[in-house]
């Protein structure tokens, strides 16, 4: 008699997405694009950050970037074989930063992907937070928590913070402090299949074809122009977005 052992079918993939808000922002941003992704079957986190309205800058930028790994763990955990990074504006270009440095992703989705203005003199007090930070470091209160003006939206905003953490966001030793620079850096490094989304009422968004241009070129990269300012990219990109996940399958 001849024993028949059934092997059983691997387990299809699935896609597990990180969702990472932005500055000052908080995880309800990104609530329907989340919904909509779960509706379609896949795995989502939308953590809050160390960028948001409750925790600004509460750790490095180092730090932060370790809080994706944990996020990623806990979706493969629920069964993800496979995880996207996906973020808007400061969230945005934290996932551009960390699929140019991160290997074994299937891709990466920045939403209006933003950072420090090039030219910052149109906002002195952002300048003169930069300054005051250094010379904390210098000084040795680089820990140190103190009222820092920074720019969201265009508009500036007190955050409270270390020296330190603010420096890792806003310093010139940053690996994100301008998408500008991130064309020279990151950017060319991110091999990953990536779809770039930009609204086409976001001023954050005036050099996206460029940047998106100095993206090393996978053939599955895209970059997809919503009819949307800033803050409503997320919703109306949910359309490209599924669309653009299943490229990924």
């Amino acid at each position: 008699m001849i024993l028949i052992v059934a092997t059983p079918a691997p387990a299809a993939d699935r896609i597990g997405l990180v969702l990472m808000h932005g500055k000052t922002g908080m995880p309800t941003q990104l609530a329907k694009l989340a919904a909509a992704l779960r509706t379609s079957g896949y795995i989502v986190d939308t953590p809050e950050m160390c960028w948001s309205k409750t925790r600004i800058f509460d750790k490095s930028l180092a730090d932060c970037v370790a809080e994706i790994d944990k996020a990623i763990a806990g979706l493969k955990v629920q069964g993800a074989t496979r995880i996207v990074v996906t973020g808007m504006s400061l969230g945005g270009t934290v996932a551009l930063y960390y699929g140019a440095d991160h290997t074994g992703l299937a891709g990466i989705i920045a939403l209006a992907p933003a950072a420090d203005p090039v030219n910052p003199s149109p906002f002195p007090k952002f300048v003169l937070s930069r300054e005051t930070a250094q010379h904390m470091v210098e000084a040795g209160q680089e820990r140190t928590i103190v009222a820092f003006s920074d720019i969201v939206s265009g508009k500036l905003v007190l955050v409270r913070a270390s020296a330190a953490n603010f420096l890792s966001f806003h310093g010139p030793h940053s690996p994100i402090i301008t998408i500008k620079s991130m064309m020279r850096t990151v950017l060319p490094s991110l091999t990953i299949p990536l779809l770039w989304v930009s609204g086409t009422r976001d001023n954050s968004q005036s050099i996206a074809n460029e940047a998106f241009a100095s993206v090393y070129r996978n053939p599955l990269d895209r970059h997809v122009a919503v009819d949307a300012d800033h803050v409503g990219t997320p919703d109306a990109s949910i359309a490209a977005v599924e669309d653009w996940l299943k490229t990924l399958q």
